[in-house]
């Protein structure tokens, strides 16, 4: 095939798998502790200090692009929503949560209680305490007549003036490696060497009737998506002319 043709379909690909992270951060706008992702493409073309791996009876076929999954961490807008079981957090750092599949870190404090009184997550996950890493239970009675649980800001919770539990909050080394294992929750990364949880900093607080909002720019995806679907097209009628040409090409060696 055509070096050409190989280069246009390769960003046919790569305008394909951009369009499809934008079409997921424009659906996660109005998901509150939502961070948006972005793909980072670099060049494998093999060099001649860095020749492909492959036998010696055939050739590599030129591998032009690769994606990179890149998750943008800046913090979204803080809104106020009167809830007092919303939790924002204002600095680095992120809330943990227990999962089926083990613990997860999330910046979303969009908190509920379950029936037993557990304080969970909008999907239901048990929000984890700082002190034992057990789920954090409130009293549904004291609740039901009239309690509402206060959280400081160092994530202590108390309901009537008891001490209830704290908040367990972590922070990760930056550059954070971090993959996104749902829309708003992450675990470390599978890469050997990744640091272990700590305790947030002094300067990570807690602001109790809040959410952070997501950090997708919607005027920017859009732009960005135009962009995209016109590259693709482009791609597209170059892959479409190199087509033309081999068939023209063909046409006119059989009349020779």
């Amino acid at each position: 095939m055509n070096g050409g043709m190989y280069s246009a379909l390769a960003g046919n690909l790569a305008a394909m798998q951009r369009l499809d992270v934008i079409a997921s951060n424009l659906a996660n706008v109005n998901t509150s502790g939502f961070k948006k992702d972005r793909l980072a493409f670099e060049s494998v073309l093999a060099g001649t200090r860095n020749p492909p791996a492959v036998p010696s009876n055939q050739t590599a076929d030129p591998v032009l692009l690769q994606g990179r999954m890149v998750t943008d961490h800046s913090a979204g807008a803080m809104v106020q929503t009167g809830n007092p079981l919303d939790m924002a957090l204002q600095g680095d750092g992120f809330f943990v949560v227990s999962t089926p599949d083990g613990v997860a870190y999330t910046r979303q404090g969009h908190f509920r209680l379950s029936g037993d009184g557990t304080l969970v997550t909008a999907n239901g996950y048990p929000v984890l305490s700082s002190a034992d890493q057990q789920p954090i239970r409130i009293d549904v009675a004291a609740q039901a007549g009239g309690g509402k649980p206060v959280v400081d800001h160092q994530g202590n919770v108390t309901l009537n003036g008891e001490a209830i539990g704290s908040l367990a909050i972590v922070d990760f080394p930056k550059p954070y490696q971090l993959t996104k294992v749902a829309g708003t929750l992450f675990v470390p990364g599978a890469a050997v060497g990744t640091a272990a949880p700590q305790a947030a900093g002094a300067l990570t607080t807690v602001a109790q009737g809040a959410l952070e909002q997501s950090n997708v720019d919607s005027i920017s995806e859009m732009v960005q998506m135009v962009e995209a679907s016109r590259f693709f097209e482009s791609c597209q009628r170059v892959v479409r002319n190199y087509d033309d040409m081999a068939a023209k090409a063909v046409n006119e060696l059989a009349r020779v």
